[in-house]
């Protein structure tokens, strides 16, 4: 931001700031911080950035996932910072001083925007350092910046070259400076909100989607060539019983095969410098190699198939109506097994708190509860759904799982109650568009999870199917 810009931004914040309590401090990422604020009137966001590219600081309206645990700079902010007093600009430069207090007396929040080395800095009362958001190295000389210094400006560097953007007039964008600021940064953001979040988190499904499709057709293609493998059992034991024809030296040999009714004859390949048991057990060789190819290429297969409905099962969590939490859970999932890569550590526990099922009432009065995630799916189906209960999943297509309490009451549910709990799992699946969908029913003994299996996926031993219209609720 160039100085005058600062100015400008600064004088309506003085005005909106002056004596507003704090009410929380984030930091979304490593060179930014958002503090909420109460002024007495309304509620309001202030963005303060660091970056080098980009450093400012002004009033923001957008939404940003959070840390779960709030790094130590934020921590040390929350500690001594409750209100903010005053704010102005200094030193004829682009630092903007905001003057504090807190549980331990009052303290200068100093922000420097200047460019490369923009920072943020928390000062006493006396003008010591505190702390530091980037600490610098040794090996600027300028000045010295560590906790327990006597805080000194900064040099004016020299005025900001055009970049080829300029800042529209206020009056024809007829909105604060403040709003400008926005304006003027949205759509070169490259702080991660949630809309960018939420649109890594597709493309990582989609990426893995396709490599495990295109590990599918290769292990498909590879069971079509194992095929063939028994024939090499059959040769060999065909060898076997006919040692007594051959002999080293022979590279093929004419037999009768007695495994086709009625038998035909069938020429064998030999190879001449193995005796003629070793040609036999080249054979059996060759089978037992098959048979062990083709029995890891069909547990690929079924690995590769669960994991395709795992990730349906996220692409449509994900694509339904969702909260933050739920994205965050669904990030979660992605992070446990390494498919979510993030350089940015700040953002590998982002969560809030963690999301409820759903619940209902079916209509003779029993409690239903279904999942929005995996993680709320596994809740339900391993430690809600207890023995007397049923359990509900649209059949083939992704979707919650849908418990329907009956415990011990030995009531049995009627086919209202089966069926208002069946569209409810319709209407929270993949197919809630359809006209009629077909749903699992299940007794809860038939339920199981098994050992080591991705979040949100159960074996169903047995079940009946119900057709119903899909239901939504909320």
């Amino acid at each position: 931001m160039k100085l005058d810009l600062i100015k400008d931004v600064v004088a309506e914040l003085a005005e909106s700031l002056a004596g507003a309590k704090v009410s929380k401090i984030y930091q979304p990422a490593p060179d930014l911080l958002i503090f909420k604020l109460w002024n007495g009137r309304e509620t309001l966001r202030l963005l303060i950035s660091t970056e080098t590219t980009r450093s400012r600081l002004h009033l923001t309206e957008q939404n940003w996932l959070n840390p779960h645990q709030p790094p130590r700079f934020c921590q040390l902010l929350r500690a001594r910072i409750s209100r903010i007093i005053s704010l102005h600009v200094i030193n004829d430069d682009r630092i903007v001083q905001f003057n504090c207090t807190g549980a331990q007396g009052d303290c200068q929040l100093i922000v420097e925007l200047t460019g490369k080395s923009s920072n943020l800095l928390l000062l006493d009362d006396s003008g010591m350092i505190i702390d530091i958001l980037k600490k610098i190295s040794g090996e600027d000389r300028e000045r010295q910046i560590l906790p327990g210094e006597k805080y000194f400006f900064p040099s004016k560097i020299v005025p900001e070259q055009k970049t080829g953007k300029e800042l529209p007039p206020q009056q024809e964008l007829n909105c604060s400076w403040n709003q400008t600021v926005e304006k003027l940064y949205s759509g070169v953001e490259t702080t991660e909100n949630k809309e960018d979040f939420y649109r890594k988190l597709q493309l990582t499904i989609a990426r893995q989607v396709k490599k495990l499709q295109k590990r599918l057709k290769n292990i498909q293609n590879d069971l079509q060539k194992q095929q063939n493998f028994d024939s090499d059992r059959q040769m060999g034991e065909l060898l076997l019983a006919n040692l007594h024809s051959m002999r080293q030296g022979m590279e093929k040999i004419d037999l009768q095969n007695y495994y086709l009714q009625p038998p035909e004859p069938i020429s064998i390949a030999l190879n001449p410098l193995l005796k003629p048991q070793q040609n036999a057990e080249k054979y059996f060789k060759r089978y037992k190699k098959g048979r062990r190819g083709e029995e890891h290429s069909h547990r690929r297969l079924q690995e590769t198939r669960t994991e395709l409905e795992w990730l349906g099962q996220l692409d449509y969590q994900l694509k339904d109506t969702v909260k933050n939490s739920d994205i965050e859970e669904i990030a979660q999932e992605l992070r446990d097994v390494g498919l979510l890569k993030e350089k940015n550590r700040l953002h590998t526990k982002r969560t809030l708190q963690p999301s409820k099922p759903h619940e209902a009432t079916s209509p003779s009065g029993f409690k239903i509860l279904w999942g929005r995630n995996n993680r709320q799916n596994d809740e339900i189906s391993t430690k809600i759904l207890k023995n007397g209960d049923y359990w509900f999943h649209v059949q083939h297509a992704p979707g919650a799982h849908v418990a329907m309490k009956i415990g011990n009451t030995k009531i049995t549910p009627d086919n209202k109650d089966l069926n208002y709990a069946a569209s409810i799992a319709a209407g929270y699946s993949k197919s809630r568009n359809d006209t009629n969908v077909e749903v699992m029913v299940a007794e809860a003994k038939f339920v199981h999870k098994p050992k080591g299996c991705r979040p949100g996926l159960v074996n169903v031993l047995q079940y009946k199917t119900l057709t119903v219209k899909p239901l939504r609720l909320n």
